[in-house]
């Protein structure tokens, strides 16, 4: 026989996950384990006809097979029935309170707002069929534990699961029945002591409110009560001690999602979840535990301040700046507003909105001071979070300057920083992910990355990483690994490609590496970067954190110091802008100012701004490469910037040069292919070269060309460095005459790379013809077709022609024609009497032509034939 039970004093998820469970398990009998809630007491009794209970001394243990226990994972909280866990019984739980240990892998306890929403999921995916009432009896437990939907712990799949409850004939109307029921007489009493009783507390800084209370009686509610008085006050967290009888209830609520009040009460022997827990002691005294509760208190975190959320250091301007120079500057940092600043002391803020009116009036030239805000508010650090979004929404403003005691600036914070706080990894952004990735291992995102460092990453580097932290520590520098090092790690990508950036000097940095590592520094002063390679020849990039200035659309960077967080904003796409800090005090800390490790895990990719493509366009190529070497695909706002920017030809702006080595890097991808195709259906083929003339052909032959090069690689006829050729043919071919000429004159190509493409299509193309003909070919005419072209051009026939006859009689060249040569030299020419001279070649070739097609084999063999050749041929 199976049995279900849940909590003594059980509420509505509970009665509803028991409901659910016979649902799930026929056979199965319902045991209330003892005394249940006012609201829950009643509906049984409304449906008594109907919902059937045993009572624990009903039950016969010998006959128990199994015991499933809803919404509790202890066995202190299932009354007598927890003498069943000491017998031969499996035991099922399905709960959604944190288990801090005994949890068993069968077991389903899942971070969800209501255990009831767990098997209500199980319902839907073995498609069991249930009545309205049964549905009404399930949503009550979801709507009870979240609140009607609106705590903190509420996830999208309780959610869902109360919309298939609605189909199913779920009636709201007893949501306000039996969940927002009106306070009982006893119940308004109790509210009215605990406000008598309540005290106003700091702790660390959280405004908390502590209520008691002595009752001779048992009253239920005081959960709903701790959660009015929370409303009643507006303060951070409420804790209700009621002594009842023999036992005090401790009820704690946290009405800030930074605050968490779960912990003191664990320690007072009771659980819950971050936002709501409860405790249970037993003959105590209510002063006594009062006592020792607050000391608990004091250990709550302290909260965030201005100083933890604040950007800095801040760009400011002066007074006398002119409207077009602070335009400039904002348009520079991509900021909306800039302080006004002058000896330290803030006289204003001028936003972009301000800038805008100005230039509209023609007033470039006039001073910001006569634009500017000069009723600026302001804050202190210590100013707690939750004052400064206070600020921000009172006054409607959108940055916030903080100011320290002798009134200087900082630092600042906008809208921004107080949502990404407020909402973390789901801080609203202008992009939405449409595309879901599950392909590769990836890592769950944590503060700390230490776990997958040390389980993913080889030892060599792990330990490099950790000596690399421990001499920034050492020496006072702030250093990161970052970018696709990092990508990858998560990912579960093998990377080894070493990026570090530091939040000084790199190159001083640097220098104290080699120093300390041994090995060998290249230095780039210019751009403030170092690359070192160590005596195993491993190679480590060292960039000082920087900003990043494009004066023109593609142009390239002009390159100024900052911090990390502003290193990282002008990285590409939000998946490249992850990091981890390597200082030995914090090694490991995960820093994701962009959601990049959200994206990650969708396989969307994102681009940081809206200009991130006209300022550089190159990023269009990485993005391809990208969607093409993780499987990822761009969003949809992302999608369409890249297609805004194809609008204002943003590629025709790109030197030669720059378009070349991002080909360079196409081609070194699994499937160079791929990302071409893509890169002509959106138009960015054409926007660099012109109208293709045949899009379809071009598309074919790309595939075709994959296929010749994986062929002839195979073969140890090709390798990476020549696929660079083979596609610079093949779309040469589809393009109007004077790409050939730009591609040769601005591509930065070698001397033999040029000759190659021009004797590709002064010879070669015309070739193509006779060589897929049916018409017999002697081996000999297969040579001097393709003898003196390229292994490059010969793949590049192969796609263009897509022909297996041409691709026969190319691989009966490579393989074999070429490779036949004669054995008689000028030497034997000589000794036989022939004068040297242009004969010689002649008489070469025609050896070669007769051994190619099977008709000499020796080298007396040639010497015989060249005797047969009258003396007009021979050259006498």
């Amino acid at each position: 026989m199976n049995i279900v039970t849940t909590h003594v004093n059980t509420d509505f998820d509970g009665l509803a996950s028991m409901i659910a469970c016979t649902k799930l398990y026929p056979n199965t009998k319902m045991v209330l384990p003892g005394k249940v809630k006012r609201n829950v007491k009643e509906y049984i009794s409304l449906h008594k006809d109907v919902l059937k209970f045993e009572a624990p001394s009903d039950i016969n243990d010998k006959e128990i097979d199994k015991l499933i226990i809803v919404d509790t994972a202890s066995a202190k909280r299932i009354g007598s029935l927890s003498r069943l866990i000491q017998k031969e019984v499996d035991i099922m739980v399905y709960d959604h309170h944190p288990i801090l240990e005994g949890k068993k892998p069968q077991w389903r306890v899942e971070e969800v707002g209501a255990t009831v929403t767990i098997l209500t999921e199980e319902l839907m995916e073995k498609g069991v069929d249930i009545s309205s009432f049964e549905a009404t009896s399930l949503i009550l437990g979801i709507y009870e534990d979240t609140g009607n939907l609106s705590f903190a712990q509420t996830t999208s799949r309780d959610l869902k699961a109360a919309a298939f409850l609605l189909e199913k004939g779920a009636k709201l109307s007893f949501i306000s029945q039996f969940i927002s029921k009106p306070l009982t007489e006893n119940q308004k009493s109790l509210l009215e002591t605990l406000m008598d009783n309540m005290e106003n507390l700091d702790f660390n800084g959280w405004n908390v409110v502590v209520c008691t209370a002595s009752l001779d009686e048992f009253i239920g509610g005081v959960g709903e009560l701790t959660h009015k008085l929370g409303k009643i006050e507006d303060v951070d967290a409420v804790f209700t001690l009621v002594k009842m009888i023999d036992r005090i209830h401790i009820i704690g609520r946290s009405f800030n999602e930074n605050l968490p009040i779960s912990k003191p009460i664990v320690e007072m022997g009771g659980g819950g979840h971050p936002q709501s827990a409860a405790a249970t002691v037993k003959d105590k005294d209510l002063a006594a535990i009062r006592q020792e509760f607050i000391a608990l208190l004091n250990k709550l975190p302290s909260p965030l301040t201005a100083a933890d959320v604040m950007a800095q250091p801040v760009k400011t301007i002066g007074p006398d700046v002119s409207i077009s120079e602070a335009s400039r500057i904002m348009l520079r940092y991509g900021h909306t507003g800039l302080p006004v600043v002058e000896n330290d002391n803030l006289l204003g803020i001028i936003s972009r909105t301000d800038v805008d009116k100005a230039i509209h009036h023609e007033l470039t030239h006039a001073p910001v001071k006569g634009f500017m805000s000069t009723n600026v508010i302001t804050t202190s650090p210590k100013t707690s979070l939750k004052t400064v979004r206070q600020k921000l929404t009172q006054y409607d403003i959108g940055r916030l300057p903080v100011l320290d005691d002798s009134k200087k600036m900082i630092g600042i914070i906008t809208r921004t920083d107080v949502l990404k706080v407020i909402h973390g990894s789901q801080a609203p952004r202008w992009h939405k992910p449409l595309y879901t990735f599950s392909d590769y291992s990836m890592a769950e995102p944590s503060e700390n990355l230490m776990e997958v460092i040390n389980t993913r990453l080889p030892k060599k580097i792990q330990g490099l990483l950790w000596l690399i932290g421990q001499k920034a520590q050492k020496e006072g520098f702030k250093v990161y690994a970052v970018g696709g090092f990092v990508r990858d790690l998560l990912l579960g990508v093998p990377n080894h490609d070493i990026d570090i950036v530091v939040e000084q000097d790199a190159i001083s940095f640097a220098r104290k590496i080699v120093k300390y590592l041994g090995g060998q520094i290249k230095e780039y002063q210019k751009f403030g970067t170092a690359t070192i390679t160590l005596k195993d020849g491993m190679k480590i990039d060292f960039a000082t954190a920087r900003m990043e200035f494009y004066p023109f659309p593609a142009a390239m960077p002009e390159v100024e110091e900052t911090t990390i967080k502003h290193d990282l904003y002008r990285r590409d796409f939000t998946i490249n802008t992850l990091a981890f800090r390597l200082n030995s005090d914090k090694f490991g800390d995960f820093l994701d100012f962009f959601e990049g490790s959200k994206d990650l895990e969708q396989g969307s990719i994102k681009v940081l701004y809206n200009l991130s493509f006209v300022e550089d366009p190159t990023r269009i190529f990485r993005a391809f490469r990208f969607e093409s070497r993780y499987s990822f695909h761009m969003d949809d706002s992302t999608m369409g910037f890249l297609l805004n920017a194809l609008e204002n030809n943003v590629m025709q702006k790109l030197s030669g040069t720059r378009i070349f080595e991002e080909f360079q890097a196409i081609v070194l991808e699994p499937n160079p292919s791929v990302i071409l195709i893509r890169a002509l259906e959106l138009g960015v083929l054409d926007n660099i070269f012109g109208k293709c003339s045949n899009p379809q052909q071009l598309k074919q032959n790309f595939k075709h060309t994959m296929d010749s090069i994986v062929c002839l690689k195979e073969k140890g006829i090709l390798e990476k460095k020549d696929f660079i050729l083979v596609y610079l043919l093949v779309i040469i071919n589809s393009y109007p005459k004077k790409v050939f000429e730009i591609i040769l004159k601005d591509f930065n190509l070698d001397k033999g790379s040029r000759i190659i493409i021009r004797n590709f299509f002064d010879v070669g193309l015309e070739r193509i013809e006779k060589l897929k003909s049916n018409k017999h070919l002697d081996p000999s005419e297969i040579y001097d077709s393709l003898n003196g072209l390229s292994v490059h051009s010969l793949c590049a026939m192969m796609a263009i022609a897509d022909n297996d006859l041409l691709k026969n009689r190319i691989f009966l060249y490579l393989e074999e024609l070429h490779k036949v040569d004669v054995e008689i030299t000028g030497n034997d020419l000589k000794e036989m009497g022939i004068k040297p001279g242009p004969v010689y070649s002649k008489i070469i070739s025609r050896l070669r032509q007769q051994k190619l097609n099977g008709e000499i084999h020796t080298k007396d063999d040639e010497l015989n034939y060249i005797k047969s050749l009258d003396l007009k041929e021979r050259g006498r």
